[in-house]
Formats: structure tokens, sequence, C-alpha cells
């Protein structure tokens, strides 16, 4: 009786069997799509929901024809507002919560010619010239005022805020401002530089560079496009602080060391720094209108 049933069974299932190895196998009949284009598989969600969703009509979805309307309609703030709907988004919003500094131009549009630079005190082209601007180094190898014309930069050029020195080599060519300190200058303060030969930095902040002629290798923050002209022929220097603030630096002759020297106030470096028989004098540098060493006027 047991194996009458065995065989029963096993009787039910190969017919089961064949009858599902008989059947033909299903296949998506779809369109001919382009090479490397994958048909589209469509399945039945597991989701008990997704069979009781509607399935998408082609006809229902097509876009419209120009002739039905379908075309890109502009639609304008009056429309909007004559529906009682609120007027569209600006495209582009101008954001006014960043506030620059106002900086003055500091640099020629043109080369301009420099036959020499002339020292003069705080006044100005009002008083007498004190000297020249250096065309070599003192001692440390910074920038300093002389009385000797044969000592003096001739045939300097100004050009995009750099003033350059032809007498010193390619790489130290620029006449430009190294901090004696951090990359900021704050208005108000003793913070403070010297005026040293260098290489070309871009406009704007300082680079960290040893390509100086003070302690040359150090690497100290400087900045080479600093010089702008006013229409009196003065010389400005301003110093741009990371953040893109322009401070103007005030100069000045240190008397122990015959350098000169930058800072953002020197009534404050005075205050700090100077104490017995060291001074720091004011000075203001202007373009010499021609110069030869024979008429000097020093």
């Amino acid at each position: 009786m047991v194996q009458s049933l065995l065989k029963s069974l096993f009787l039910y299932s190969a017919l089961a069997a064949s009858a599902v190895l008989a059947a033909p196998a299903h296949q998506h009949q779809s369109e001919p799509v382009a090479q490397g284009v994958s048909h589209r598989e469509y399945h039945v969600s597991p989701h008990p929901l997704a069979g009781e969703l509607p399935a998408p009509n082609p006809v229902a979805i097509r876009k419209p024809s120009q002739a039905q309307g379908g075309g890109h309609q502009r639609v304008t703030n009056a429309m909007r507002i004559a529906k009682g709907l609120p007027p569209l988004a600006p495209r582009k919003l101008y954001d006014g919560s960043r506030v620059g500094s106002a900086h003055t131009a500091r640099s020629s549009p043109v080369p301009v010619p420099v036959p020499a630079v002339l020292v003069y005190g705080p006044e100005g082209r009002s008083g007498s010239p004190l000297g020249y601007l250096s065309q070599g180094y003192n001692g440390e190898n910074k920038y300093y005022i002389t009385t000797d014309c044969k000592e003096a930069m001739v045939n300097a050029q100004l050009f995009a805020g750099d003033l350059k020195n032809p007498a010193q080599p390619q790489g130290y060519s620029n006449v430009g401002l190294l901090s004696a300190g951090d990359s900021v200058f704050h208005t108000g303060t003793s913070d403070f530089g010297f005026m040293v030969g260098m290489t070309a930095t871009p406009n704007g902040p300082p680079v960290l560079s040893g390509y100086h002629s003070f302690y040359e290798g150090d690497e100290s923050f400087l900045e080479s496009n600093v010089w702008s002209l006013n229409a009196d022929g003065e010389l400005i220097l301003t110093w741009i602080n990371p953040n893109g603030d322009a401070v103007r630096g005030e100069i000045g002759w240190y008397n122990v060391t015959d350098a000169i020297i930058v800072s953002a106030d020197l009534s404050v470096y005075r205050s700090e720094y100077i104490f017995g028989n060291l001074k720091v004098a004011t000075i203001r540098l202007y373009l010499a209108d021609q110069f030869t060493c024979a008429s000097a006027p020093i």
C-alpha cells in the first residue's frame, strides 16, 4: 500500500514537471529599438497598492502640439497679478550684504617713466627736497635716502602698480613692501614693514615668499603691486590685506639704519618703538619731472 502511494506521488510529480517544461516561455513583445538602447521592462510591483493604480496613458501625457497651445508661453508679472498670484521672483539677486572697501586707483594704465624719485618732508612739494630714493641698498639690504645723485634710482618705470628699478637683478627689480609682522596691516596701529627689492607679486593680498633683498630666502609676507600716482606726482603706497581692505601706508625714514619704513600709522609706531636718539621722520616720494646728475637739486 505504501509503495503504491509513493509510486502515485512520483508519477504525479513527473507529470507536473513535464507540463511545466512543455509550456512555451513568455517573451516580451516590443518594437525594435536602436542598437545600444535597452528595452524598457515593466514589472509587477510587490506593493499591494501598485496593482490598483491605473497604468500611464501615453495619449494623456503626450506633449500638446503648437496648434493645441502647447508652445512655451511667457508668463508676466501682470498676468500673475491679474489672477491674484504674487509676482515672479527675480532671476538675479544682488547680494548687498558684503561691503567692500573703496579702493583708490593703484596703478597706471600705461607705463610711466620715472627719471628719479625725489624725497620730501611731510609738507610735500611745498618744502625743499631732502634727497633721492636710492638705486641700491644699505647695509641691511633695504632702500634708503641718498643725497648723492650718483646713488639715485634713475630711469625706473611705474606700471600696473609696480615700480621697477633697472639697477637691480630681474628677480629683485620691484620696489615693494615687506611686512615685519604678519599679512595684515591694521589701520591706526604700529604695523610696519620695510621698502626692499623683491620679485613681482600679483595685484591683491600679500604673498609669502623668500625672494627679497632683506634676508634672502627667509619667507615673509610681501607685496610689490603697491604703488599709485596722484595728480601731484606723489607716489602713494597701499597695502592690500587678505580680506581685500586697502590700507594706505605712511612712509618714514629711520635715522639709525638709514632705512625707509612704512607703517599703518607712524605716530603710533613712534610711541611704541622710538625712544632716546632714535628718530623716524615722515617723508613723501615724488616723481622727478626730469633728472640729470649735473643739475641735481641736492
